[in-house]
Protein backbone atom coordinates (compact mmCIF):
# COMPACT_ATOMS: atom_id res chain seq x y z
CA UNK A 1 0.00 0.00 0.00
CA UNK A 2 1.47 3.34 -1.01
CA UNK A 3 1.81 6.24 1.37
CA UNK A 4 0.06 8.46 -1.21
CA UNK A 5 -3.03 6.26 -1.11
CA UNK A 6 -3.10 6.27 2.69
CA UNK A 7 -2.57 10.04 2.82
CA UNK A 8 -5.40 10.47 0.32
CA UNK A 9 -7.73 8.46 2.55
CA UNK A 10 -6.71 10.44 5.62
CA UNK A 11 -7.32 13.67 3.73
CA UNK A 12 -10.91 12.69 2.91
CA UNK A 13 -11.84 11.18 6.28
CA UNK A 14 -13.62 14.22 7.77
CA UNK A 15 -15.60 14.84 4.58
CA UNK A 16 -16.54 11.16 4.44
CA UNK A 17 -17.71 11.18 8.07
CA UNK A 18 -19.87 14.25 7.40
CA UNK A 19 -21.38 12.73 4.26
CA UNK A 20 -22.16 9.39 5.89
CA UNK A 21 -23.71 11.06 8.93
CA UNK A 22 -25.76 13.28 6.60
CA UNK A 23 -26.98 10.16 4.78
CA UNK A 24 -27.74 8.37 8.05
CA UNK A 25 -29.64 11.40 9.37
CA UNK A 26 -31.54 12.32 6.22
CA UNK A 27 -32.96 8.95 5.18
CA UNK A 28 -34.69 7.86 8.39
CA UNK A 29 -35.69 11.35 9.53
CA UNK A 30 -37.13 12.96 6.41
CA UNK A 31 -36.03 10.95 3.35
CA UNK A 32 -39.50 9.60 2.57
CA UNK A 33 -40.99 13.10 2.58
CA UNK A 34 -38.36 14.78 0.44
CA UNK A 35 -37.48 14.01 -3.16
CA UNK A 36 -35.84 10.79 -4.26
CA UNK A 37 -32.12 11.44 -4.59
CA UNK A 38 -32.31 14.40 -2.21
CA UNK A 39 -29.72 12.85 0.09
CA UNK A 40 -26.89 13.76 -2.31
CA UNK A 41 -28.08 17.37 -2.34
CA UNK A 42 -28.32 17.29 1.44
CA UNK A 43 -24.76 15.97 1.71
CA UNK A 44 -23.50 18.90 -0.40
CA UNK A 45 -25.35 21.33 1.87
CA UNK A 46 -23.90 19.72 5.01
CA UNK A 47 -20.33 19.79 3.65
CA UNK A 48 -20.66 23.58 3.36
CA UNK A 49 -22.26 23.97 6.79
CA UNK A 50 -19.77 21.99 8.90
CA UNK A 51 -16.80 24.41 8.55
CA UNK A 52 -19.04 27.29 9.60
CA UNK A 53 -19.67 25.63 12.97
CA UNK A 54 -16.19 26.75 14.00
CA UNK A 55 -17.25 30.40 13.67
CA UNK A 56 -20.24 30.17 16.04
CA UNK A 57 -19.84 32.02 19.33
CA UNK A 58 -23.42 32.98 20.23
CA UNK A 59 -26.95 31.66 20.06
CA UNK A 60 -27.82 34.42 17.58
CA UNK A 61 -25.00 33.35 15.26
CA UNK A 62 -26.11 29.74 15.48
CA UNK A 63 -29.73 30.60 14.70
CA UNK A 64 -28.62 32.70 11.73
CA UNK A 65 -26.44 29.83 10.43
CA UNK A 66 -29.25 27.33 11.05
CA UNK A 67 -31.76 29.48 9.16
CA UNK A 68 -29.33 29.89 6.25
CA UNK A 69 -29.01 26.13 5.83
CA UNK A 70 -32.70 25.42 6.36
CA UNK A 71 -33.30 27.86 3.50
CA UNK A 72 -30.77 25.97 1.37
CA UNK A 73 -32.68 22.75 1.96
CA UNK A 74 -35.96 24.49 1.09
CA UNK A 75 -34.48 26.02 -2.07
CA UNK A 76 -32.63 22.91 -3.29
CA UNK A 77 -34.57 19.81 -2.22
CA UNK A 78 -38.16 19.33 -3.28
CA UNK A 79 -40.75 17.25 -1.50
CA UNK A 80 -41.69 13.81 -2.79
CA UNK A 81 -44.06 13.38 -5.70
CA UNK A 82 -46.86 12.33 -3.31
CA UNK A 83 -46.82 15.73 -1.64
CA UNK A 84 -49.28 18.49 -2.61
CA UNK A 85 -46.49 21.08 -2.63
CA UNK A 86 -43.05 20.52 -4.07
CA UNK A 87 -41.41 22.95 -1.66
CA UNK A 88 -40.42 21.72 1.79
CA UNK A 89 -41.84 23.57 4.78
CA UNK A 90 -39.60 25.15 7.38
CA UNK A 91 -40.47 22.28 9.73
CA UNK A 92 -39.52 19.60 7.19
CA UNK A 93 -36.26 21.26 6.14
CA UNK A 94 -35.18 21.93 9.72
CA UNK A 95 -35.70 18.31 10.74
CA UNK A 96 -32.98 17.09 8.37
CA UNK A 97 -30.54 19.75 9.65
CA UNK A 98 -31.42 19.13 13.30
CA UNK A 99 -31.07 15.35 13.18
CA UNK A 100 -27.71 15.72 11.44
CA UNK A 101 -26.46 18.21 14.07
CA UNK A 102 -27.71 15.99 16.91
CA UNK A 103 -25.80 12.99 15.58
CA UNK A 104 -22.74 14.87 14.38
CA UNK A 105 -22.19 17.42 17.17
CA UNK A 106 -23.84 15.93 20.26
CA UNK A 107 -23.45 12.19 19.85
CA UNK A 108 -20.23 12.04 17.81
CA UNK A 109 -18.60 15.09 19.40
CA UNK A 110 -17.66 16.52 16.00
CA UNK A 111 -16.11 18.52 14.56
CA UNK A 112 -14.32 18.46 17.95
CA UNK A 113 -15.12 18.45 21.66
CA UNK A 114 -14.52 22.20 22.05
CA UNK A 115 -17.06 23.07 19.35
CA UNK A 116 -19.52 20.57 20.83
CA UNK A 117 -19.31 22.16 24.28
CA UNK A 118 -19.70 25.63 22.83
CA UNK A 119 -22.72 25.02 20.59
CA UNK A 120 -24.56 22.23 22.43
CA UNK A 121 -26.87 24.74 24.22
CA UNK A 122 -27.73 26.27 20.84
CA UNK A 123 -28.72 23.13 18.95
CA UNK A 124 -32.35 22.80 17.95
CA UNK A 125 -34.62 19.91 18.86
CA UNK A 126 -35.83 17.91 15.82
CA UNK A 127 -39.60 18.22 15.64
CA UNK A 128 -41.92 15.44 14.52
CA UNK A 129 -45.45 14.27 15.30
CA UNK A 130 -44.33 12.01 18.18
CA UNK A 131 -42.45 14.79 19.96
CA UNK A 132 -45.18 17.36 19.27
CA UNK A 133 -47.86 15.09 20.74
CA UNK A 134 -45.69 14.28 23.77
CA UNK A 135 -45.04 17.95 24.50
CA UNK A 136 -48.75 18.72 24.04
CA UNK A 137 -49.57 16.09 26.66
CA UNK A 138 -46.87 17.20 29.13
CA UNK A 139 -46.96 20.98 28.63
CA UNK A 140 -50.60 21.38 27.63
CA UNK A 141 -51.10 24.93 28.89
CA UNK A 142 -48.07 26.22 26.98
CA UNK A 143 -49.08 24.25 23.90
CA UNK A 144 -52.69 25.46 23.96
CA UNK A 145 -51.64 29.11 24.40
CA UNK A 146 -48.54 29.33 22.18
CA UNK A 147 -48.68 26.61 19.52
CA UNK A 148 -52.31 25.60 19.04
CA UNK A 149 -53.47 29.01 17.75
CA UNK A 150 -50.88 28.77 14.96
CA UNK A 151 -51.11 25.05 14.28
CA UNK A 152 -54.53 24.79 12.72
CA UNK A 153 -56.19 21.45 12.04
CA UNK A 154 -53.00 19.54 11.22
CA UNK A 155 -51.21 20.35 14.44
CA UNK A 156 -48.82 17.40 14.25
CA UNK A 157 -47.73 17.94 10.64
CA UNK A 158 -44.22 19.23 9.90
CA UNK A 159 -45.51 20.40 6.53
CA UNK A 160 -47.56 23.04 8.38
CA UNK A 161 -44.76 24.38 10.57
CA UNK A 162 -43.50 27.73 9.35
CA UNK A 163 -40.46 29.63 10.65
CA UNK A 164 -42.44 31.56 13.27
CA UNK A 165 -44.05 28.47 14.81
CA UNK A 166 -40.77 26.55 14.55
CA UNK A 167 -38.93 29.18 16.62
CA UNK A 168 -41.73 29.19 19.20
CA UNK A 169 -40.97 25.52 19.72
CA UNK A 170 -37.22 26.06 19.99
CA UNK A 171 -37.66 28.97 22.40
CA UNK A 172 -39.75 26.73 24.64
CA UNK A 173 -37.12 23.97 24.67
CA UNK A 174 -34.34 26.46 25.39
CA UNK A 175 -36.27 28.07 28.24
CA UNK A 176 -37.03 24.71 29.85
CA UNK A 177 -33.46 23.37 29.70
CA UNK A 178 -30.84 25.88 28.57
CA UNK A 179 -27.87 23.60 29.07
CA UNK A 180 -29.00 21.09 26.45
CA UNK A 181 -32.39 21.66 24.80
CA UNK A 182 -31.81 18.46 22.82
CA UNK A 183 -32.73 16.52 25.96
CA UNK A 184 -36.33 16.85 24.74
CA UNK A 185 -35.46 14.58 21.83
CA UNK A 186 -35.36 11.71 24.35
CA UNK A 187 -39.16 12.04 24.54
CA UNK A 188 -39.29 10.93 20.90
CA UNK A 189 -37.40 7.71 21.67
CA UNK A 190 -39.50 7.00 24.76
CA UNK A 191 -42.83 7.49 22.95
CA UNK A 192 -42.22 5.74 19.64
CA UNK A 193 -44.55 2.83 19.01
Amino acid sequence: MSDNFLNSLLGFEEEFISKVMAFMSYNPSIGRVLEKGGVKKFQRIIIKMVPELFEISSIEQFDKLHHKYVQRVINNIKTSENSKSHRASYGQASKAINVFLKVYVDWSKRPNITIRKKILPYLHVPLDSILIQTIKENHSQWYDNIIKPWAGKQEYSLSKINKRTYYRWQKHFREKYRRKPLIFDVAWALNRN
